[in-house]
């Protein structure tokens, strides 16, 4: 009861002014702990709000990356050359790990096989080329199994057809010089052998002894006449004996006579 009073002994001694001092004081104390009370909400909202702001620019961010990835994928698959590979895959690793990335990722890589396929290909069509050129200039047997194995490697279709009808211009060629050669070979063969055996029959021909005729000396100082080759007479070829008469031919024939000696002027038919 005593404080009570003292404390209302002390107002009513305060003047006007001081009351009205102390008045404002109390409420700007009141004012400031609400505005601290009331701050760590206002707080929040701010981060809150920060929080969100940096969440858009992200997305904003991957959707500019994807974009981005798609276009360089695109020219890719339009234009297959390595340095829009090269540009393709830095944009599609830019991206964040998920299903679009794998979806580009896989684009890229069907193309990048398709080029290996096309630089392989090109690969063997230039080592083909060269091996037909080459048998060209040099139709030797070696390289015509070179060219063939290079050949058979090429995919396209044209460009095969065409070197394989080159090379078969080759073979056939190379297939009828050997013809000409073998049938020459032949010939010749056969020349060598009919000449052999001419010197042959005329290296018995001269073998066989051929006795030579001297004349004899002659005498009272005559020049004998030089030796000639003697000749042998032919050989006489034996005749079939005669068949023997019989009485009556003998008979017919001696009146024959007699009859021709007794009319010599008469022709007689012999037969």
């Amino acid at each position: 009861m005593m404080m009570k009073k003292t404390l209302l002994d002390t107002l009513k001694q305060t003047t006007k002014r001081q009351r009205i001092l102390a008045g404002t004081g109390l409420a700007l104390v009141l004012l400031t702990g609400g505005f601290f009370l009331a701050q760590p909400s206002t707080k929040t909202a701010s981060v809150s709000k920060m929080t969100q702001t940096t969440s858009s620019s992200s997305v904003d961010k991957e959707a500019t990356l994807m974009e981005k990835a798609e276009k360089a994928v695109k020219l890719l698959e339009d234009n297959q050359v390595k340095e829009n590979v090269s540009t393709a895959e830095t944009a599609v690793k830019a991206l964040k790990d998920g299903d679009t990335k794998d979806k580009l990722t896989k684009r890229v890589e069907t193309v990048k096989t398709a080029l290996a396929k096309k630089e392989t290909e090109a690969r063997l069509a230039k080592e083909a080329e060269e091996a037909v050129s080459a048998l060209e200039k040099d139709q030797v047997n070696e390289k015509v199994t070179l060219a063939q194995t290079a050949v058979d490697k090429v995919t396209a279709k044209d460009q095969k057809d065409k070197l394989q009808h080159r090379l078969n211009l080759v073979k056939s060629a190379m297939d009828t010089r050997a013809q000409q050669a073998a049938q020459a070979q032949a010939e010749e063969a056969a020349r060598a052998a009919q000449a052999a055996a001419e010197a042959q029959q005329a290296a018995a021909q001269a073998q066989v002894p051929q006795p030579a005729y001297e004349a004899p000396a002659q005498t009272g100082g005559e020049v004998a006449a030089p030796a000639q080759d003697y000749t042998p007479p032919a050989p006489v070829v034996p005749q079939a004996p005669q068949q023997s008469l019989t009485q009556e031919q003998i008979q017919q024939q001696a009146d024959e006579a007699e009859q021709r000696a007794s009319d010599p002027n008469r022709v007689w038919d012999y037969q």
